[in-house]
């Protein structure tokens, strides 16, 4: 349930990035939920089932928005492992320690998707600029507490519906109904 959940909230927050907060001006920035959803679920989700979500994830941007197939998709996946790496030796599902991880995994991700198009394209690629990057970086940290909180709060409340029993599988009723008198 939690996967189908988080999935369908990855699409809307491509959704989202790709059409709303296109229409921003530029001096707002563009605010990147998705790549905070990364980190969540790199944090929480067990190792495949969350780079099977990353990989749709980045796949769809790809097609969406995206220059070339598979970059994304790669990036996301390195970032992925490497703070699900970090989450096996650190306790950093902790609020407060999720900015600085955000932000390096951040400009890695923005790295690694910048390299791998100056590779495939190299006149017509847009040069790497700062400003643009540490706006979005310095958004993203802000945003990370209100979107953690957000997505801790999700994450508990479909702890119960997880732990449930199947409602397509019969359950016979609990407890004795048949007391002897």
């Amino acid at each position: 349930m939690r996967f189908v959940i988080f999935l369908f909230l990855g699409f809307f927050f491509i959704g989202l990035q790709t059409t709303l907060f296109q229409a921003l001006p530029e001096w707002v920035g563009l605010p990147d939920f998705l790549f905070l959803l990364i980190i969540f679920i790199a944090i929480h989700f067990p190792a495949a089932k969350g780079a099977v979500l990353v990989l749709i994830f980045g796949i769809l941007l790809e097609a969406v928005s995206g220059y070339f197939m598979g970059i994304y998709a790669i990036a996301y996946l390195l970032i992925f492992f490497m703070v699900k790496g970090l989450a096996a030796g650190l306790a950093i599902d902790e609020t407060n320690l999720q900015p600085p991880i955000v932000a390096v995994g951040y400009l890695l991700a923005n790295g690694i998707v910048y390299m791998c198009t100056a590779m495939l394209v190299q006149n017509n690629l847009m040069p790497w600029n700062w400003g643009e990057i540490l706006q979005r970086l310095l958004i993203i940290i802000i945003l990370t507490v209100p979107v953690s909180a957000f997505l801790e709060m999700l994450w508990k409340r479909t702890a119960k519906k997880d732990n449930s029993h199947n409602f397509l599988l019969f359950q016979p009723p609990r407890g004795n109904r048949y007391r002897h008198r």
